[in-house]
């Protein structure tokens, strides 16, 4: 009887053990010193670049009006995924004004940046929300490969989200006009080939300074 018993609890501890979550995949951190911003991003993405990147342009003379913070790339069973963080400040006011409008940026840039896959069409108007008090915009879209380009062979589609936030907490004035002297927004540009990957988006969070991690892009953005 005593036997059976240690039986039954050996195979209930060794069930119980089988249903333990399995711990959360890995996190790597990125900081900024000079920004003093910190991102937290899934480990099975693996870095590939931290140089600067330009806005399209005819003349390598013109300033520097994108400049890449982060970019990183993941392959899977699932499909590839990549990112990348860059951040626009006033050495361009007209790349930085019209980026200070995250739903209309955001929506513009997508579709442009998609172009590149084949057809593009958006999956989701911007969803506006804010990231300690700093307004930001996200918009999800996807592009078909084009039947030409395809040759006969099968593409996936690609599935993309773009995010973009103010750096520096708005500052007003008496006369309500805000202060674009130290300007800044910064991007997160997320592509995948597997849209159930996008939720992955919601795993990187941000932190200001000393403030708490918070997420880049909130769960309720995603319709």
């Amino acid at each position: 009887m005593l036997s059976r018993l240690a039986s039954c609890v050996v195979l209930l501890a060794l069930s119980g053990l089988a249903q333990t979550p399995s711990p959360a995949p890995s996190l790597r951190i990125f900081h900024d010193q000079a920004l003093d911003i910190t991102f937290a991003y899934p480990g099975e993405f693996t870095p590939v670049t931290t140089d600067s990147t330009k806005t399209q342009s005819s003349s390598s003379s013109e300033p520097q009006c994108v400049r890449s913070l982060l970019s990183a790339g993941s392959e899977s069973k699932q499909g590839s995924s990549a990112f990348v963080i860059s951040i626009i400040n006033n050495a361009c006011p007209g790349v930085l004004k019209q980026a200070e409008q995250e739903g209309s940026f955001t929506r513009e840039q997508i579709l442009r940046q998609l172009k590149q896959y084949g057809m593009a069409s958006l999956t989701q108007e911007p969803f506006r929300y804010s990231i300690e008090s700093r307004p930001a915009a996200v918009t999800l879209a996807m592009a078909k490969p084009d039947d030409a380009s395809v040759g006969g062979g099968h593409v996936l589609p690609t599935y993309a989200a773009k995010a973009c936030f103010l750096n520096n907490l708005p500052e007003h004035s008496s006369s309500k006009q805000a202060s674009a002297a130290s300007g800044e927004v910064i991007c997160f540009d997320f592509t995948t080939q597997n849209r159930e990957l996008l939720t992955r988006i919601l795993s990187f969070t941000v932190k200001f300074g000393d403030g708490d991690m918070r997420p880049i892009v909130p769960g309720n953005a995603l319709h």
